[in-house]
């Protein structure tokens, strides 16, 4: 059976839908994820390799043989056309598909969360970022400039905010004590986790569901609720007209914090359009409203 293949790639996770050319149900499976502007091209090869071992592997459980026909792929870090040629390259050869298309995730979210309609199209998830979109292709972006110097109100950010405020004494003493004995949050662990590893950002955005957990404590409400505040005064106001149109959002972080976006929004005098966890199902409805590469 000849499938088209859809990615939503992150650099935490990549899933993957094998779109049937009929009207079949896709079939959909997840792999690590990938960061285009800091991957090597052996990590790309070996990722994309590993990824078409699954596809053909997810299709047989599903009872067929997969042909992949294109490939169109929204991955974080495809920022020029560069490393979208190089990632595009990859692919073909990792797949041995008939064309791949390698386009930048926040193409992805916008297409995902807007389809033919105008709006604010924005990403918070381990990284954030955001567009102002047309319908048909994205017409301005502030960019996000990572986790060191932008990424407000990402997963990242917020860990990094958690980090700071416990180990310089800014937490309530029970939930600096809980950190450190329930969680085991130490100094020596995270400075060798942010200075030492391949990926800090990771490392930071893996402390959320610690920010999730105690979000009712005032002072944790009021770290997300300033991050949000940041991304809106940093990024969106930079967009004309943004207060006329919806702000939409996807990203783990984004649903996970959808009632404290709001309050951000609200403050700032923004609309909120869709808030989704992730972009697969709406680049599948798209895709399958659009087929050409």
């Amino acid at each position: 059976m000849k499938f088209n293949l859809i990615a939503d790639a992150g650099s935490t996770k990549t899933e993957w839908a094998l779109l049937p050319t009929g009207e079949e149900v896709p079939v959909r499976f997840v792999t690590d994820g990938l960061n285009a502007v800091i991957a090597t091209s052996e990590m790309v090869r070996k990722n994309f390799s590993a990824a078409a071992e699954e596809a053909m592997t997810t299709a047989k459980k599903a009872g067929a043989e997969a042909e992949i026909g294109s490939i169109h792929y929204y991955g974080a870090g495809c920022a020029t056309p560069e490393i979208c040629s190089r990632i595009e390259n990859a692919l073909l050869s990792a797949f041995g598909a008939e064309a791949a298309r390698a386009d930048s995730d926040l193409t992805g979210a916008a297409r995902s969360l807007l389809g033919d309609d105008s709006g604010v199209a924005c990403i918070i998830g381990t990284g954030s970022n955001s567009c102002l979109y047309d319908g048909r292709k994205i017409v301005a972006n502030v960019p996000s400039l990572g986790f060191i110097l932008g990424d407000e109100g990402s997963g990242a950010a917020l860990g990094r905010r958690l980090v700071n405020a416990t180990f310089k004494g800014h937490l309530p003493s029970y939930l600096e004590k809980e950190l450190a004995e329930r969680h085991g949050l130490s100094l020596p662990k995270i400075l060798d986790a942010v200075y030492r590893s391949s990926s800090p950002n990771r490392y930071l955005a893996s402390l959320v569901p610690l920010v999730k957990e105690y979000v009712g404590d005032p002072y944790i409400h009021s770290i997300v609720l300033e991050e949000f505040g940041a991304f809106f005064s940093r990024n969106i106001s930079r967009y004309r007209g943004a207060r006329s149109l919806p702000i939409s959002f996807t990203g783990g972080v984004a649903a996970a914090f959808s009632d404290i976006l709001g309050e951000a929004a609200e403050e700032q005098g923004y609309t909120l359009g869709d808030i989704k966890a992730a972009p697969m199902d709406g680049l599948i409805a798209y895709h399958r409203n659009h087929n050409d590469i």
